[in-house]
C-alpha cells in the first residue's frame, strides 16, 4: 500500500508543488519546487518558461504543464 499523502495547507500566494508526493508549498509564480524542477528535461523546462505569462486554459500552457507532469509521473 502507498503512503498517504496529507494535503498541504494551503497559503495565499501559494501551491502544493504537483510533483509526486511532494508536500511542498511553492509560490504561484513557479511550477514545483526545486528539486522537481531540477528533474524536468531541458525542453519541458522551455516550454513552460515561454507560455509563464499565458492563462493557465491556453493550450500550449496546458501543454507545456502537462508534459512536465508526464516527465515526473512516467
Amino acid at each position: 500500500m502507498a503512503a498517504q499523502v496529507l494535503p498541504t495547507p494551503r497559503r495565499p500566494g501559494h501551491h502544493q508543488c504537483p510533483g509526486p508526493q511532494c508536500p511542498q508549498l511553492v509560490p504561484d509564480s513557479m511550477l514545483a519546487c526545486k528539486p522537481h524542477w531540477s528533474q524536468l528535461s531541458t525542453p519541458v523546462k522551455d516550454a513552460i518558461y515561454a507560455t509563464r505569462y499565458r492563462n493557465l486554459l491556453h493550450p500550449d500552457r496546458r501543454a507545456a504543464i502537462t508534459a512536465a507532469l508526464e516527465e515526473w509521473y512516467a
